[in-house]
């Protein structure tokens, strides 16, 4: 599985920094510090996993959550994984997902 404390990432969180990236040289730099971490895996589990959860959420009317929030936190799902964030959105999926919500 894991290590205690080792940070991963996936194709979503990854790209979701890129696009935060001020210019081609920051983009490179920023790739360049993804190579220290584990890439987990996103498949058409992850989608179905997310799709559950929002489906779950809209019963409550809790389903408005974007995105690559619900990807994400069905591939900590999958993977056994713990999501830090600052994003009130996963505390919400960790309710549905069981993941662990760590606010840093």
């Amino acid at each position: 599985m894991f290590d205690y404390g080792e940070l991963c990432l996936c194709a979503i969180t990854r790209m979701e920094i890129l696009f935060s990236a001020r210019s081609g040289s920051d983009y490179a730099a920023l790739q360049t510090e993804f190579a220290c971490f584990r890439e987990l895996r996103t498949d058409a589990t992850t989608i179905a996993a997310a799709e559950s959860a929002q489906r779950q959420l809209a019963g409550s009317g809790r389903h408005r959550i974007p995105l690559p929030d619900l990807i994400i936190g069905a591939c900590a799902q999958q993977h056994g994984a713990d999501v830090m964030h600052v994003d009130r959105h996963f505390d919400t999926l960790a309710e549905v997902m069981g993941f662990r919500s760590i606010r840093p």
